[in-house]
């Protein structure tokens, strides 16, 4: 018979008895024997050596040593193979106590028990750091891809305000706020107070604002225009909000949270007639090129010089620019003396105009196509790292299309 620590027999009589039983009728168990006569000198040179190992060289089996051997014997699960395995193991029996069994088996059934638990910690905690990667890798793709969902939304949006401007634009045209003017000059022409009164009458709505932007305006007052630059992504509404150019940093048309924001066209330079001569719009330079993600590419001037054209429409009237110089600018601190574009809104005076005209060509990168006075400009602004609070700013000059 092949005893194994597998074997479940703990009392000793029972060993015995089961053993005799297997002796007696010469039967093959668990490999004991591979004939009748119960002999194999693999098996019992196998044995041997696993008898030494136990023993440790000694031929005398202590109580103690005994004890070390069956607890060995039990949890590495050791199997005998030839008579001589087994008579050792029957040896080993014989040197415990019922009690020593007992408390060995005990031993080895606390410490599968712990291992079992600690198993099962180590498989729940295996399982919340799994968790915790998966979280953290979705999390990781969210982030990434968070940026570009909300790059979908807002050219989505976009576009479906865009819609709403073809719808529109198929109206009757309005009456242009020129002609609503000339119908009330008096004997000496244009005058402030013509001007007034059409103001004054009402009609500056009702007459002046182009009927393809109504839709958008009644949707919000704060609509201002719309901006395209063919080759670029740029072809978004602009919005002005009275004495508040951050309103719009992070919000979208609807007014909702939108990281993206929209253009942004300086409110002091929302005049019906542009007497001001400089409108400035502002636009967040996004990574992903939405808003003024892409002016950057002004910074070549061969892409200038193959893109020199941006459509801005106001409110009020259609209009087209050429770009004549790029820059690179900064906000000032309010003690330092610079040039700060973005103050330069009323250019109508000569003494403005040149001033600006003298500094865009200080600071430009490149600038060609002069810009004569009486000119009206479009100056593009967005954020540039080249600096701390850097700018990049594309200005351009309004053309005659008629």
């Amino acid at each position: 018979m092949g005893v194994t620590g597998k074997s479940n027999i703990t009392d000793f009589n029972e060993y015995k008895l089961s053993r005799e039983r297997s002796i007696s009728k010469k039967k093959v168990v668990h490999g004991s024997f591979d004939s009748d006569y119960g002999y194999n000198p693999a098996n019992v040179q196998h044995d041997m050596q696993m008898i030494k190992i136990l023993t440790r060289g000694k031929k005398n089996i202590s109580s103690q040593l005994a004890q070390d051997i069956y607890y060995k014997i039990k949890v590495e699960k050791i199997e005998f193979y030839s008579e001589i395995g087994m008579q050792f193991y029957d040896k080993v029996i014989n040197s415990l106590t019922d009690i020593q069994i007992r408390n060995i088996n005990n031993t080895i059934l606390k410490k599968k028990q712990k291992e079992i638990k600690r198993k099962r910690i180590l498989s729940i905690n295996r399982k919340i750091i799994i968790s915790l990667f998966v979280i953290q890798l979705l999390g990781s793709i969210l982030f990434l891809n968070w940026n570009l969902i909300m790059d979908i939304r807002t050219n989505l949006m976009a576009h479906q305000l865009e819609s709403k401007i073809s719808v529109s634009d198929n109206f009757e045209k309005p009456v242009n706020l020129i002609t609503a003017i000339n119908t009330n000059l008096d004997e000496d022409g244009v005058t402030a107070e013509g001007i007034n009164k059409v103001v004054e009458s009402g009609e500056k709505e009702e007459c002046s604002i182009l009927k393809k932007f109504e839709l958008l305006h009644n949707e919000n007052q704060d609509f201002s225009g719309w901006l395209t630059i063919d080759g670029t992504k740029i072809n978004y509404p602009v919005m002005s909000r009275e004495n508040d150019n951050n309103y719009y940093l992070d919000k979208n048309f609807a007014q909702d949270y939108d990281k993206n924001g929209l253009l942004i066209m300086d409110y002091r330079c929302n005049s019906i007639d542009n007497t001001l001569k400089n409108t400035i719009i502002y636009g967040h330079n996004m990574r992903t090129g939405v808003m003024f993600g892409t002016l950057k590419n002004y910074k070549d001037r061969a892409y200038c010089e193959s893109h020199p054209v941006i459509k801005f429409d106001s409110l009020y009237e259609e209009g087209e620019y050429k770009v004549i110089a790029a820059m690179l600018s900064e906000v000032a601190y309010e003690d330092e003396e610079v040039f700060r574009y973005y103050d330069a809104i009323d250019i109508s005076s000569e003494e403005a105009f040149y001033e600006f005209r003298n500094n865009i060509k200080e600071n430009a990168i490149y600038y060609y196509d002069e810009l004569e006075y009486g000119d009206s400009c479009l100056t593009l602004s967005t954020c540039d790292n080249y600096k701390e609070d850097g700018r990049f700013v594309v200005i351009a000059r309004k053309v005659d299309t008629n």
